[in-house]
């Protein structure tokens, strides 16, 4: 059984090239997927300080 889940994951060969991609695209997902929600997070915590003139 064990043999063949590596079988299966080595992807007749081109495993790691199929393997890398699938993790690249994971990470790329989780970047575009974790910007707009940090980019909302520092606009919010900027309006939150006071401004110069004094205002809250």
């Amino acid at each position: 059984m064990i043999d063949e889940f590596y079988n299966w994951a080595a992807m007749g060969g081109y495993g790691l090239y199929v393997w890398s991609v699938y993790g690249l695209s994971v990470v790329a997902l989780v970047v575009l997927g974790a910007w707009p929600i940090r980019a909302k997070n520092k606009l919010l915590a900027g309006n939150k300080e006071p401004t110069k003139e004094g205002g809250t």
